[in-house]
């Protein structure tokens, strides 16, 4: 797949917005701009697999273009379009009313780290949607596996801290790790992980929803999922805790800690979490 993507939004001459722009350039991205109004515009006549909506003043166009964006993935007999949101916390949640959740691939609040943008896109042309084949799934197996390895998949969407325990774990497992939920779908489903670090708070869909979602499924409902997350309201926890998850462990934890938990759970010893008593 091309290094390109549509890239949507109201104004193009916002300086957050060239600044995107500029980065997207630098790591040899092509990005055609598109204005938010063009919501009748036929993007299936395009080349374009991927699509960047940038929200900076939600309003009709907005609505409109949303809408018109969850028709066309819907409608997507290849599966090989994916959709991106930027915008505030709160724009976000206003999107989600005129476009399916599970439509959007990831969702960036801003302020945003571009290179989590970059990364993410880099991700899906190299493991697009559509190429989830028996042969593309070998090649990545064959790029992870180490036989006398472990193999974990690490879901968080601060790059900085997925980059961060990735270094931790690299040269005791094999690591797989990806900011989007969504995107850690597609490969729980083809890729036998032997345990998955998840973090709760997450765009498009929570760290909940995602445990919620592969202890539905037969084939993915006893990999063990340990709960990796700055999240320890009380509240949180006990809801977290009702899905019986392997385990739940608290980012301000020490890396050499952290690391030794993981060795525990490995060798089938106990590791230390939250209880529901602990709460």
């Amino acid at each position: 797949m091309k290094k390109e993507v549509a890239f949507i939004c109201d104004n193009a001459r916002n300086f957050l917005v060239r600044s995107m722009l500029d980065e997207l350039k630098e790591a040899e991205w092509t990005a055609e701009i598109y204005s938010t109004s063009m919501s009748n515009y036929d993007f299936t006549k395009t080349s374009y697999k991927l699509f960047i909506i940038y929200i900076d003043d939600f309003n009709k166009d907005t609505e409109k273009m949303l809408s018109s964006m969850q028709k066309m993935v819907m409608n997507d007999k290849s599966n090989t379009k994916q959709l991106y949101i930027v915008g505030t916390e709160e724009d976000i949640k206003q999107a989600y009313k005129f476009i399916d959740l599970t439509l959007v691939a990831h969702a960036f609040k801003r302020p945003v780290n571009v290179d989590s943008i970059i990364r993410e896109l880099n991700i899906n042309i190299t493991n697009p949607a559509s190429d989830i084949d028996s042969k593309s799934i070998e090649s990545i197996k064959a790029k992870l596996r180490n036989e006398n390895k472990k193999t974990i998949m690490i879901v968080d969407d601060d790059d900085i801290y997925l980059r961060t325990i990735e270094n931790w774990f690299i040269s005791d497992y094999n690591v797989y790790t990806t900011a989007s939920a969504t995107s850690a779908l597609s490969m729980v489903k083809s890729i036998p992980f032997d345990l998955i670090l998840l973090d709760y708070e997450m765009p498009v869909l929570s760290g909940l929803d995602f445990l919620r979602i592969i202890r539905s499924e037969e084939k993915t409902k006893n990999i063990p999922v340990i709960f990796l997350t700055a999240k320890d309201d009380k509240n949180v926890v006990l809801e977290i805790l009702k899905d019986k998850p392997t385990g739940y462990l608290l980012k301000t934890t020490a890396p050499i800690t952290l690391k030794y938990n993981i060795k525990q759970f490995f060798e089938g010893k106990p590791i230390w979490w939250k209880s529901e008593d602990e709460v």
